[in-house]
């Protein structure tokens, strides 16, 4: 069985089907239409998630490396899809608001998202390290499968829609069914055989200590990382507001959907023999890039027709998607690099994640107020990248200067 489902497999078919990529592009519509819950609820909802996440995510990662990483992410992973299950039939086995119900199980779902978060990526590096391939194998593997993802959830994306329109349940029932299948493959991981390395590390217990202390350098490559994670998903959200803002049709936001994903498969394709050659410094300089290149967005000011601003907004926005690309194809490998001799590695990858939500937090505030103050959406996408660009040239500058670039 290992032979048939090696890590190369077991990775290809976990980076081409992202999390949840069909409900996301209606989840607004899905919880309006099918749940009954209004906007604003929705948004409780997801506020009280995500900061249940925050105070549950370091703990969860810690029970992940203190017991066993491939337990943890079975069991957060199938109570996940119980979750989902039981959302599914919801409406029939609850009359009346579902609000407080629909509350408890995306709480609970989010705990256990917390439990498996990180665990996947901590055990298939170990899988491929027994293998005693170049390091730089996995991340261009990683990177690769990525971009082939994003060719996929370009399309189902795009159908997501027409399902939806067909059947509300569709989308979460494929999603559900890209869950099944992630975690019957996470049987064929082997578990972690930390007794056959006792001698070892006990020989080694008082070195081991001083690697697990958290230090300057790797907290700064957390921070880093979680900042183009930011950056990615924050601006991603204004994408359809400042297509409207600009009186675009808004049936061409899908097309856009699959232009930007698309992106992501070309950049690949270009950069396929040079992605071993990236360093965090390279990372920041091209984001940074990518940000200042979002300023071209001014011209749209002097440029008449529905077309030709589209045709503006697809390249400005499939630029950015080179940022995306590290932040989420290649996070995995530049942590995981790091922190090859912890014990902590879960944890770590726990801490990753908290960053990356407190500062996608600050950013949403920020953005709220910049767009009450410009009234907006094309300058607060703007304002938004100038001051994400300020903030990688303040990073860049200071990691210099401490020599963790």
């Amino acid at each position: 069985m290992n032979q048939i489902f090696n890590w190369q497999k077991i990775l290809f078919i976990n980076r081409i089907f992202f999390d949840d990529t069909f409900i996301t592009v209606v989840e607004v519509i899905f919880f309006s239409m099918y749940l009954k819950l209004s906007f604003p609820n929705f948004s409780r909802i997801m506020g009280l998630c995500l900061l249940f996440s925050l105070l549950v995510q370091i703990p969860t990662g810690y029970l992940s490396d203190k017991f066993n990483r491939k337990l943890m992410l079975i069991i957060g992973n199938g109570a996940e899809i119980i979750c989902l299950l039981v959302l599914l039939f919801l409406p029939y086995l609850i009359k009346g608001s579902l609000f407080l119900p629909v509350l408890f199980i995306e709480i609970l779902r989010t705990g256990m998202l917390a439990l498996s978060s990180g665990n996947f990526e901590v055990l298939i590096f170990d899988m491929f390290k027994q293998e005693l391939k170049p390091e730089r194998d996995f991340m261009e593997k990683s990177a690769s499968y990525f971009s082939i993802g994003a060719i996929i959830a370009a399309v189902s994306g795009f159908f997501s829609t027409v399902l939806f329109s067909y059947l509300v349940i569709l989308p979460l029932i494929l999603d559900i069914l890209i869950k099944i299948i992630k975690l019957l493959l996470t049987f064929f991981i082997p578990s972690e055989e930390r007794t056959s390395h006792k001698r070892i590390e006990d020989k080694n217990n008082k070195n081991r200590e001083k690697v697990n202390r958290l230090n300057y350098k790797l907290l700064f490559l957390l921070l880093s990382l979680a900042i183009l994670f930011c950056i990615s998903r924050a601006t991603f959200s204004l994408y359809q507001p400042v297509m409207t803002s600009l009186d675009i049709p808004l049936y061409y936001y899908g097309v856009l959907i699959m232009i930007v994903n698309l992106a992501i498969f070309v950049f690949l394709r270009i950069l396929k023999n040079r992605v071993s050659l990236f360093r965090l410094s390279k990372l920041l300089i091209i984001s940074l890039g990518v940000l200042v290149f979002q300023g071209v967005l001014i011209s749209e000011r002097f440029i008449s027709g529905n077309f030709f601003h589209f045709f503006i907004i697809a390249i400005v926005f499939s630029s950015m998607q080179t940022i995306r690309l590290f932040s989420e194809g290649l996070s995995s490998y530049f942590i995981n690099t790091a922190i090859r001799d912890r014990k902590d590695k879960t944890t770590i990858f726990s801490l990753y994640s908290t960053i990356a939500q407190l500062l996608l937090s600050a950013s949403f505030f920020l953005m709220g107020i910049v767009q009450k103050g410009t009234e907006n959406y094309l300058m607060t996408y703007l304002y938004m990248s100038a001051i994400f660009a300020l903030i990688i040239i303040v990073l860049g500058v200071y990691g210099k200067g401490k020599r963790y670039v």
